[in-house]
């Protein structure tokens, strides 16, 4: 069974085929099939396009043909560029040798180091959750420390109260 309503015929000639997607060429306006649309003969219908990604703003800016690229550019800069929607690199899984892309379904934060990993390295022993909490652990230690001795002030827990108990610190202010 055929519609001929949808779709178009091929015009170039002998080939006649019903395409339903069929191209309109810009240059003779005629419509061509896949396999014709751009060996049918018009002088415009091999007609280049060239793009160019803007530094600023990450859009493509077409170039106008027999016009010099930095002045599309520039006009470009001038109107439309608006360098606040450059999209913004990736985060990448921070474990050596890992080049995987951070995105919303693949990232892990761990509970233990609240660092943002992939799913391959989700688990303590494969992105080194170990050192790094010990590291945070010495870095705490070195800070009550100086905190004891009086060089800086006393950490703080995260519920906002104090380390010590209530009654140590009346003891410690009479």
């Amino acid at each position: 069974m055929e519609y001929p309503e949808l779709g178009d015929n091929c015009a170039f000639p002998g080939c006649g085929q019903l395409d339903f997607l069929p191209f309109a060429c810009h240059g003779c306006r005629r419509v061509f099939c896949l396999e014709h649309r751009s060996s049918h003969g018009c002088a415009s219908g091999s007609q280049d396009t060239t793009c160019v990604v803007c530094p600023l703003c990450g859009c493509a800016v077409k170039h106008v043909a027999g016009e010099s690229i930095h002045v599309t550019f520039d006009r470009h800069a001038t109107t439309t560029c608006d360098p606040s929607l450059h999209p913004t690199k990736k985060a990448r899984c921070p474990v050596k040798g890992c080049k995987e892309k951070l995105t919303t379904v693949n990232a892990f934060t761990c509970k233990d180091c609240r660092v943002e990993v992939c799913l391959k390295h989700r688990f303590a022993a494969s992105h080194g959750c170990a050192q790094i909490r010990s590291a945070a652990q010495r870095q705490r230690t070195a800070a009550r420390a100086t905190g004891e001795l009086g060089l800086g002030v006393q950490p703080q827990r995260r519920d906002g109260g104090d380390r010590r108990g209530a009654a140590a610190l009346t003891a410690a202010m009479n």
